[in-house]
């Protein structure tokens, strides 16, 4: 109980009797996810969406349009006419750039457990 009462967030626990710290921290690096991103999480790095093709057909340059982001369409396909940070280190993920991402397949978060002592 006294442990108990002393855990706070999300925390697990690890119990190994044969190897050491270094081998279970090279176990769970290997085990690292990529995620979405979320409206309202903070942004742990910058992220531009590089110009050229999206690979989104025509009908979606209104939602480009919505977010100031300049386009155009070539070949069938919506194509990013310059970079275009989407996001900042520090900042919340905005609504509107969680869907972005999303709908261009781009994970920019990674979820993972780490080893502390």
């Amino acid at each position: 109980d006294v442990l108990r009462s002393n855990i706070r967030g999300n925390i697990g626990f690890i119990f190994a009797t044969n190897c050491g710290l270094d081998d279970i921290r090279e176990v769970l690096v290997k085990h690292v996810r990529d995620s979405a991103a979320k409206s309202g999480q903070m942004a742990k790095a910058n992220l531009s969406l590089p110009a050229g093709p999206t690979g989104m057909d025509p009908s979606q340059t209104a939602f480009f349009q919505a977010l100031n982001i300049g386009t155009k369409i070539v070949k069938g396909q919506i194509e990013l006419v310059s970079e275009f940070p989407i996001l900042k280190q520090g900042e919340r993920v905005s609504p509107s750039s969680a869907i972005l991402l999303a709908k261009l397949g781009i994970r920019p978060f990674q979820y993972g457990m780490e080893v502390e002592q």
